[in-house]
């Protein structure tokens, strides 16, 4: 197969900028950890305590910066402090939440919530619901990781 020179150095040029945004992307470093074996602080997201009116969220961004995660039940991430960008998952019903058919609007809100994490540690965040359908990220129970 011939390849024209133009197109030859185009795929070369193409491969060459390719390997530059994946090693920059690379040297970006994320507040996940990739081994449960770093020290790591453990955040549980997934609780529905419907008696306290805490429901599962999602991490949308940490620091600003979008996650691309989509496994979010339980999350390792390394110590360190961070401004977390939380929303409601899809699993909760708002129809069951007191006070949502007044505020349905808010239940798309994101709303930020800063945290200290420690290695060893582990956090169960949710989203606390008040009797006027409103909602805000909270960090429900810290514990000692087993």
């Amino acid at each position: 197969m011939n390849i024209p020179f133009r197109n030859l150095s185009a795929w070369f040029a193409g491969a060459l900028l390719a390997a530059v945004c994946v090693s920059a992307g690379a040297a970006v470093s994320s507040p996940f950890v990739s081994s449960r074996r770093e020290p790591h602080a453990v955040l549980y997201l997934n609780y529905k305590m419907v008696p306290r009116k805490i429901y599962p969220v999602r991490i949308w961004m940490v620091d600003g910066k979008l996650t691309n995660r989509s496994d979010q039940s339980v999350v390792w991430m390394q110590s360190g402090e961070y401004q977390l960008t939380i929303k409601l998952t899809k699993v909760v019903n708002m129809a069951y939440v007191p006070g949502m058919a007044q505020k349905l609007p808010d239940a798309k809100q994101m709303h930020d919530l800063k945290l200290k994490l420690e290695a060893g540690k582990t956090y169960y965040i949710g989203a606390q619901f008040d009797n006027s359908g409103a909602w805000q990220p909270v960090v429900w129970k810290t514990a000692d990781a087993k």
